[in-house]
């Protein structure tokens, strides 16, 4: 079953959205104006991180315009995973504050319900992409020092991932979601590779540089998933269902290109895998 709001829930979240704003409350009109600042900002720097992403890409490794918009995309990222975990934050915890609209709407009980599980999952993403981002560029600079890395401040949102992702495989399987589902068995699966990689005993010298590889194209995951699920959904309403092929293709598109780039730098820079420890 793919998460229910989809065609339903978005057009119910602008049900008699023109009868209730001229009836907004001071403090509800603030939270309006601010979680519409968010969103405007979050589509810019959104818009700017789906470009950049493919600048390093494509470009050669250790060259001066590969690191120039890498660090412009780190910063861009870490900019959509901020503006979008406040956004969630606000939804989840007031969403009738951002969107007094769903009080007029049929079933408002189980509409916010929904609501507030799909923007569960968003700033589970901002989560994700964080991660992912902040993780590919913490291992250039400690390169093979990973003791650097091993500090609470730093594992602890690598376990909030990993165990986050068994949350959502637990809402997933209760509420027959598909998309949680799915995306807490990406995420815990990434939170677990980046805490074994941090904490494991041994790695042979160089493997920072798949692990910066890996890192980075999952941050990209995030950043493409988010929009097919945030905004595209609105794009691709006309498919009802079929909605999920378009969600989940980044994660699997994504995997195969780590998979493919692992194996051609493993190759370049004569790296191993993680040693056992």
């Amino acid at each position: 079953m793919i998460y229910n709001m989809t065609n339903d829930t978005y057009l119910v979240m602008r049900y008699s959205l023109c009868c209730v704003t001229s009836n907004l409350t001071t403090r509800e009109t603030r939270m309006l104006h601010i979680h519409s600042t968010l969103f405007f900002l979050h589509i810019v720097v959104g818009t700017a991180a789906l470009i950049l992403f493919w600048v390093p890409l494509l470009t050669k490794k250790g060259q001066l315009k590969h690191k120039k918009f890498g660090r412009a995309y780190r910063n861009v990222m870490y900019c959509v995973a901020a503006t979008g975990a406040v956004m969630a934050v606000m939804v989840i915890a007031m969403p009738l504050a951002v969107k007094p609209q769903l009080a007029n709407a049929p079933n408002a009980a189980i509409v916010i319900e929904n609501v507030r599980y799909f923007w569960l999952f968003l700033l589970y993403l901002a989560l994700l992409s964080y991660t992912t981002t902040r993780h590919g560029d913490a291992v250039l600079k400690a390169a093979n020092n990973r003791s650097l890395l091993r500090k609470v401040s730093y594992v602890s949102p690598l376990a909030m991932l990993a165990l986050g992702g068994l949350v959502f495989i637990a809402i997933g399987i209760v509420r027959e979601q598909t998309l949680h589902l799915l995306f807490g068995i990406l995420g815990s699966c990434a939170g677990i590779s980046m805490l074994r990689y941090v904490l494991c005993n041994n790695i042979r010298p160089g493997g920072y540089l798949l692990e910066h590889i890996g890192s980075m194209i999952g941050s990209g995951i995030g950043a493409y998933t988010a929009f097919a699920a945030f905004g595209g959904r609105h794009l691709l309403s006309g498919i009802g269902e079929y909605q999920i092929i378009f969600w989940i293709a980044p994660a699997v598109l994504g995997s195969l290109l780590s998979a493919h780039l692992t194996k051609k730098y493993k190759k370049v820079y004569r790296v191993g895998e993680i040693a056992e420890a």
